[in-house]
């Protein structure tokens, strides 16, 4: 099973001096669990193991946006291993759904290894208690992505062995009620805002992560509609802590170099250290031979906006300077001093898509980069409590909480007056327009930040099928040759368990399989 084989290659890293050295050391030289978390540097090694794994190719760092973006029904990728992701008929065989779902699961178990030995363990390190919050975590933040893509997937919160590798599919609901559990943990044990590490969760992560779960089980189909009062509770504290703000102005958010702004809540950290590849991003949203791809490396520039998705915001707001800092339409400037006509210049074939141009770097070598992924940042926050208030209360209470994000959108030189026209703040709107346009508007200001396929799926299959299916479907540059025709197929609301999963775990058979595939 290849989770399995997941799991044999972290313990490597994490518990080995390196992997090579196993075909040259001595089984005495090698670090073993006793070892490592018998001193404060040893505990400290293995969490840097777990945000590596989090941080991983075949997690955020590729397999990620490779599958999630185009799957969300707004992106297109040119990749042809992935044809059947982008029009939304995944296989449990998608190469990216493969990797994702184990190095998942290999990030979980290097979280249950730390939880373990913490948990029993008679040292009193300086370090304990932030390096077990943080492991609580990121075990919620894994098995709450696996939840939402998946629903009901295997449960492991014990380190696997070879005696306990086939674990039987848990229910949705039990899923869910571990991420809680392990989010409040760590709301109890992460460290405040002030005494954070930098780039590390604080106590207040966890509230939004706590939010974020209890605002999608309370808008589902059959969802709980009483869990709107529970998502206020956490991220109202976030809001009355005063500790986050918007940065001046939208663009600068996404400048290569500017990491872990004022506005940074979780971000996964790169940086060029050593000769592995961390992350894909820079080459998957890059266009090739462009003067953005820094000295002609290879590029692939394979995930663009759908055209729907480019024109519902240039239509809605046609002089919002956040299309500028998102997008690059018409044509782009290539390194050999030509042009290249794209979106909406250009309709059909490849290039016949607009590019995003958030996640350029200069710096990059070919192998890593040090743009970070933005995770959660304060306006996710503003528009969360926007969203939640209405359902709440109406929209009376929720304008001040979007028009922030709309006036820091306005403002392009950072004084704080919002020089352009666009986007207006919003007033005088019914809860069912607010909840509408809330929705769209998390996409203008979020797109491609990872958070599409939640966005259009935890309203509902009807939700998914107006905002997804039907735009796309018939819009009127539609190219038949690149772009597909959306299946109204409910089974889209989950992925599928991989076929690896099915094949290789006893405790799984295909009748756990998600409906409709």
């Amino acid at each position: 099973m290849k989770y399995f084989q997941y799991l044999i290659l972290v313990c490597c890293l994490v518990f080995y001096p390196s992997c090579s050295d196993l075909l040259e050391e001595t089984p005495e030289t090698f670090y073993n669990q006793a070892d490592v978390f018998s001193t404060e540097e040893g505990v400290e090694t293995v969490l840097n193991g777990l945000y590596n794994a989090l941080g991983n190719a075949n997690y955020y760092g590729t397999a990620w946006p490779n599958l999630i973006l185009p799957v969300s029904g707004k992106f297109y990728s040119s990749q042809k291993a992935n044809k059947d992701a982008v029009g939304l008929n995944t296989t449990p065989s998608n190469i990216h759904l493969d990797d994702l779902w184990g190095q998942a699961y290999a990030t979980i178990n290097i979280a249950n290894i730390i939880i373990e030995n913490l948990e029993k363990s008679d040292f009193s390190f300086s370090n304990k208690e932030s390096v077990l919050s943080q492991a609580y975590f990121i075990r919620g933040v894994a098995y709450f992505d696996l939840v939402r893509l998946f629903g009901g997937v295997p449960l492991r919160t014990i380190p696997s062995t070879l005696d306990e590798l086939h674990v039987g599919k848990s229910s949705k609901e039990a899923v869910y009620d571990q991420v809680i559990e392990d989010f409040e943990v760590a709301k109890r044990m992460l460290p405040e805002f002030e005494e954070q590490q930098s780039g590390r969760p604080a106590r207040l992560t966890a509230n939004v992560y706590l939010a974020k779960v209890y605002m999608t089980l309370a808008g589902e189909d059959g969802g709980d509609p009483t869990l709107w009062s529970k998502a206020y509770d956490e991220i109202i504290e976030v809001f009355n802590s005063n500790v986050y703000q918007l940065t001046p102005t939208y663009a600068e958010l996404f400048e290569p170099g500017n990491e872990n702004t004022v506005e940074s809540i979780f971000e996964i950290q790169y940086g060029h250290t050593g000769g592995t590849r961390n992350s894909d991003i820079v080459r998957i949203f890059t266009p090739s031979n462009s003067i953005y791809t820094p000295s002609n490396l290879p590029t692939f520039g394979r995930i663009r906006p759908n055209k729907e998705t480019y024109d519902d915001h240039l239509n809605r707001y046609p002089e919002d300077p956040r299309i500028a800092a998102t997008f690059i339409a018409g044509q782009y400037d290539k390194s050999d001093g030509g042009t290249q006509k794209i979106y909406p210049e250009r309709t059909n074939g490849n290039q016949g898509f607009a590019v995003i141009r958030k996640w350029f770097d200069p710096t990059y070598n070919g192998t890593t980069t040090a743009r970070n992924i933005i995770v959660v940042r304060y306006a996710d926050v503003l528009l969360m409590l926007a969203e939640i208030e209405n359902e709440l209360n109406g929209p009376d209470n929720a304008y001040q909480y979007v028009n922030q994000v709309l006036l820091r959108a306005r403002d392009t030189d950072g004084d704080g007056t919002g020089d352009a026209l666009q986007p207006a703040d919003w007033g005088s709107m019914s809860k069912e327009e607010f909840r509408s346009r809330i929705m769209k508007e998390r996409r203008y200001e979020l797109l491609s930040e990872g958070q599409e396929w939640f966005d259009t799926r935890r309203r509902g299959y009807q939700y998914f099928l107006d905002e997804v299916v039907e735009p796309h479907n018939s819009h009127p540059n539609n190219d038949p040759n690149t772009d597909f025709i959306y299946p109204s197929d409910e089974k889209n609301m989950l992925l599928p368990i991989p076929l690896v999963e099915i094949a290789g775990n006893q405790s799984i058979s295909v009748a756990d399989q998600n409906p409709g595939y």
